[in-house]
């Protein structure tokens, strides 16, 4: 198992960037959450196997088709555990 936290910046907030997050991470089996942050970016929190994280990473990296990505930052974190992936408000 791993986790990552991931910032996402560029135009991220008002585009379906979090509901985007939140179908990808349940169709490749990953827990934790996203929220929008104060900033403009999207923080996003997610555990799962290395190979689905590895492809949750390159999915969120693209995004939705009305986000612009600028920049993507992932972060390793202590191994976390979560019952499901879920937007947070």
């Amino acid at each position: 198992m791993r986790t990552v936290r991931v910032r996402v910046y560029g135009r991220v907030q008002g585009v379906g960037f979090r509901y985007y997050t939140l179908h990808t991470a349940r169709a490749l089996g990953i827990t934790g959450y996203v929220r929008n942050e104060y900033d403009g970016s999207v923080e996003i929190v997610g555990a799962g196997e290395e190979a689905s994280i590895d492809e949750f990473v390159q999915r969120v990296d693209r995004g939705p088709v009305r986000a612009h990505i600028s920049k993507c930052l992932v972060e390793e974190l202590p191994e976390q555990h979560f019952t499901d992936f879920e937007v947070r408000y």
